[in-house]
């Protein structure tokens, strides 16, 4: 079990040493990753359908990367200004916005 939440350490870590505000998954988050996230300041969304993570990295800049350890500068995504969880009715929605492309954020506000 201790060498498992080392792993995990490890791969929050290689990405936060990138100093995202924002980390979106199509895989599930254990607890333990979510608990090094929010110790960081770094908001994770996990569990987003393939389609959706395409539209957000095309809108973002971002590249969509497997492997914790390979990211690089050049794919995090520094073309939306605003990530922001709103409570509409019951239910809670995220929206990116202010991106320097509109058009792509739309698609990104109008699923979230």
């Amino acid at each position: 079990m201790k060498q498992e939440e080392k792993q995990v350490k490890k791969m929050v870590m290689d990405i936060v040493k990138w100093k995202p505000d924002l980390v979106i998954t199509e895989k599930g988050l254990s607890d333990e990753a979510q608990h090094w996230f929010v110790k960081h300041n770094v908001t994770a969304l996990r569990r987003l359908r393939k389609g959706i993570n395409n539209r957000v990295a095309r809108a973002t800049g971002a590249t969509i990367v497997n492997r914790p350890e390979e990211i690089q500068e050049s794919d995090v995504g520094t073309k939306c200004g605003l990530f922001e969880i709103k409570k509409i009715g019951d239910e809670y929605f995220t929206f990116i916005a202010e991106c320097k492309k509109p058009t792509d954020c739309y698609y990104c506000s109008s699923w979230c």
